[in-house]
């Protein structure tokens, strides 16, 4: 019984042809002690790349970006027009400016089809990649996850916590706004932009409307606040992409 645990270690006469020393005898096995070294350094390399694979994927897929624009990235980014270069420019520039933790904040305007989204998605993507925290949603669904908390049935988490989380994110990527409805809904958006402005976090807001229809729907108050540090502003003013077919 005692020799099936005996862990004896025997030199033996045959050398490892790769490293050039002598075999050891573990378990009744021949080994080489420098392949067993290497074996087990690239296990764990492995199971390393495996865990940060995992993570990313996580990562990328508590971003919520749309299915259309997982892929969208700032190379394939359509630049015809002299607008779409200065946007793509634009946006480039602001998310290199969030990679640094600057907290500053971006307002995309203009009519649909013009890639905003893309845009806001690449940027999305290139903060993921780097280890950043972003968030993509639309200005509806975010009332309505707010309004969910009124629910007295819901128990998971109030009004309070549900705008926290939103504003955790070290980018929140808010589109369509103003395409919510109008009165408590609107309420409840500014009060996440309120809470991301009082937690020193940077968001883009993207929108149909025009930049003074924007500010005026914003109010004095918190259009002054999304200056505050910085703000870009992209103007997407060319005809809809979507038109005819394209992307």
């Amino acid at each position: 019984m005692n020799a099936m645990f005996n862990t004896e270690i025997l030199q033996s006469k045959t050398v490892c042809p790769e490293h050039k020393t002598q075999l050891i005898v573990m378990f009744g096995r021949e080994q080489c002690p420098a392949c067993a070294i290497e074996y087990v350094k690239a296990s764990n390399k492995e199971h390393d790349k495996q865990v940060n694979r995992n993570v990313r994927e996580q990562h990328f897929a508590g971003a919520m970006l749309p299915k259309r624009h997982e892929n969208s990235g700032f190379r394939n980014y359509s630049t015809e027009l002299p607008g779409q270069k200065l946007a793509l420019k634009q946006t480039t520039d602001y998310a290199k400016e969030i990679i640094k933790g600057k907290v500053v904040n971006l307002v995309m305007v203009g009519s649909t089809g013009t890639g905003k989204t893309h845009l806001s998605c690449a940027t999305a993507r290139t903060l993921l990649a780097k280890g950043k925290y972003a968030r993509y949603i639309t200005s509806e669904d975010m009332a309505q996850k707010i309004m969910k908390a009124w629910d007295k049935d819901t128990k998971d988490q109030s009004e309070a916590s549900v705008i926290y989380d939103f504003s955790q994110y070290d980018l929140l990527i808010l589109d369509e706004y103003g395409l919510h409805d109008r009165e408590k809904r609107l309420e409840l958006v500014h009060k996440v932009l309120y809470s991301r402005y009082d937690e020193a976090k940077a968001t883009m807001l993207i929108s149909n409307m025009t930049l003074d229809q924007l500010k005026a729907d914003l109010g004095d108050r918190l259009w002054s606040r999304f200056q505050h540090g910085g703000l870009t502003v992209v103007e997407c003013n060319w005809t809809d992409g979507r038109v005819g077919g394209a992307a």
